[in-house]
C-alpha cells in the first residue's frame, strides 16, 4: 500500500516592501498546508520583495540578503515549527555586484541552502528601459535535483520555464517533479498559454509540474505591476489537477504516489538511457 507524499504551493502577493507582512502571509499558508499535511511547501519567485525589475536599479534596488538573512531565517523557523520543507525565491547576495533570482531549500531539519538560480534574466518590457538583468547576475546554468521521501525534484525559475533546454536539463537529472517559482507581469501572453505552457513541458518530460505564482498588482511603484500568472498543479499527462484564479491565498496541491513515480522513472529510463540522474542534491 502506497503512502502518498503531499507537496502544495501557494500564492502571495502583492508585496508592499513590508518584509514582515509578507512573512506573515507566507506564514499563514505554510501553517495551514501543514495542518492539511503537506511536506513540502512552495512559496513563488522573490516571494517577499516588491517586484522592480522594469525601474531604475539605482532608484529601485533589490534587497539582497545573504544566505543566513532575515528571509531564510524565518523560513528556517518556519521548516523547523511544522516539520516540513519549503522552497522560496529570494534575492541572495553571493558576493557579486548583482544578487542572483535564487531558490532555496528550508529543510525540515533545519538546513537552509540555495538549490536553484535563475539562468536566463527576461529582456525588459515593452516600453520598459531596464530589465532584470540590470538588477540580477545570471545563475550558473546548473541543475540539480533534491530529495524528498523517493521524489527527485529540481526547481525552475519564473522565465526559465521558456526555456527548453532548462526543461531538458530537469528531466537529465531524473527529476520525478518540477517545481516553477514565479513572479513579474507577462502582458504579451495569449489567454491559456501560461497553463498550456506548463502543461505541454509536463507531457513532453513525463513529470510532475507544481507551479507557486505571486498575485495581485502593486502599485507602489507608482504605476502597477500585475502577477498574472496561476498557482497550479498538473500532472505527467498535462492536465491541470489544481489551479488559483491569481488571487492572493491560493493553493494547489499534488499528491504523488510513490509507486507510480517509481513506475513512471523507470519507463522514463528505459526510454531515454541518457537521462539518468546528474546530480543530487544530498
Amino acid at each position: 500500500m502506497s503512502t502518498y507524499l503531499r507537496v502544495a504551493a501557494a500564492s502571495i502577493g502583492p508585496a508592499n516592501g513590508n518584509l514582515s507582512a509578507s512573512f506573515e502571509e507566507a506564514g499563514r499558508a505554510i501553517a495551514r498546508l501543514a495542518a492539511e499535511g503537506a511536506r513540502l511547501v512552495v512559496l513563488p519567485e522573490l516571494f517577499a520583495l516588491p517586484y522592480t525589475a522594469g525601474e531604475d536599479p539605482s532608484r529601485w534596488p533589490v534587497h539582497a540578503e545573504k544566505l543566513d538573512g532575515p528571509t531564510a531565517r524565518w523560513a528556517r523557523t518556519e521548516a523547523l515549527r511544522h516539520r516540513l520543507d519549503i522552497v522560496f525565491g529570494m534575492a541572495l547576495d553571493d558576493g557579486a555586484d548583482k544578487p542572483l533570482n535564487a531558490a532555496l531549500l528550508a529543510s525540515a531539519d533545519g538546513t537552509v541552502r540555495c538549490i536553484a538560480s535563475k539562468h536566463h534574466l527576461p529582456p525588459p518590457g515593452a516600453g520598459d528601459a531596464f530589465g532584470e538583468a540590470d538588477h540580477f547576475s545570471p545563475g550558473d546554468g546548473e541543475t540539480a535535483c533534491f530529495v524528498l521521501g523517493d521524489v527527485r525534484i529540481a526547481v525552475l525559475i519564473c522565465y526559465d520555464r521558456r526555456i527548453a533546454e532548462r526543461w531538458n536539463a530537469a528531466a537529465a537529472t531524473g527529476a520525478d517533479l518540477v517545481l516553477v517559482l514565479v513572479a513579474g507581469p507577462a502582458p504579451q501572453d495569449p489567454d491559456g498559454f501560461y497553463l498550456s505552457e506548463l502543461s505541454g513541458h509536463a507531457w513532453a518530460r513525463s513529470v510532475h509540474v507544481l507551479a507557486a505564482a505571486r498575485a495581485g498588482t502593486e502599485t507602489m511603484l507608482g504605476r502597477p505591476v500585475r502577477h498574472d500568472g496561476l498557482t497550479a498543479a498538473i500532472d505527467p499527462s498535462g492536465v491541470v489537477r489544481a489551479q488559483g484564479e491569481g488571487m492572493p491565498g491560493d493553493v494547489a496541491i499534488l499528491d504523488l504516489d510513490p509507486v507510480e513515480i517509481a513506475e513512471r522513472r523507470s519507463s522514463r529510463e528505459r526510454s531515454s538511457p541518457a537521462a539518468q540522474p546528474a546530480s543530487l542534491i544530498n
